[in-house]
């Protein structure tokens, strides 16, 4: 029976890299090795205190990004989170120092996409590098207009105000926090829901992302 779903997933979803086409036995859907490897850098790595692991002009992060949150291929998550651990760990993190919380949704989008493609990219992380991920801290309270349809930055710094909450302080207290999300602009996302965390008790709050943009 396995083989057979194996058989049917290989039909539909061919083991083939996103980037270049090639069978290099990627994730499904997702992209190689040598794929990761070509993907540009950004020009900062680190801006606005968040860090990002490359940049969202390049192709394959863009068209993996988009094809993660609008075509809901899952798969592409693992391979994102990889590109962060590659780019942006050194070794693992101690468990009961560091907890990874990612960029929630609100209740509404959630039900639209059905997931939250910053928590399938947080959860891939947290595998990588031995520490715990919760969806059950932060949380997003007000419904939003999208971030990318407002292009003046005042108006996306008020647009985010009073958006995020937390729910069981107790688990963040005095602990570090690393906040991740897919892709970062102003970085006003990241700062609002940064600035409710460490209202909330967390000693540090560090912020990676796949790629700005």
């Amino acid at each position: 029976m396995k083989k057979l779903i194996h058989i049917v997933l290989n039909f539909l979803l061919p083991q083939k890299c996103l980037g270049c086409g090639e069978e290099n036995d990627p994730p499904v859907g997702g992209l190689c090795q040598e794929c990761l490897k070509r993907i540009d850098y950004p020009f900062l790595k680190k801006a606005n205190n968040i860090f990002a692991a490359a940049d969202y002009n390049d192709k394959f992060v863009k068209k993996a990004v988009w094809m993660l949150k609008y075509r809901k291929v899952k798969q592409l998550a693992k391979p994102l989170a990889e590109l962060m651990h590659q780019r942006l760990f050194v070794g693992n993190l101690v468990s009961d120092k560091w907890i990874i919380i990612p960029i929630p949704l609100s209740k509404n989008r959630f039900k639209e996409r059905g997931f939250n493609q910053a928590e399938l990219i947080a959860r891939y992380l947290a595998e990588k590098v031995s520490a715990p991920m919760l969806n059950n801290v932060l949380v997003k309270i007000k419904e939003t207009p999208s971030q990318v349809s407002i292009k003046n930055r005042e108006e996306r710094l008020n647009n985010l105000q009073g958006a995020f909450a937390v729910k069981n302080p107790h688990l963040i207290a005095n602990k570090n926090i690393i906040l991740v999300d897919d892709v970062s602009t102003t970085g006003a996302t990241i700062n609002e829901a940064r600035k409710i965390l460490k209202n909330a008790g967390a000693k540090k709050v560090l912020a990676l992302v796949v790629a700005r943009g």
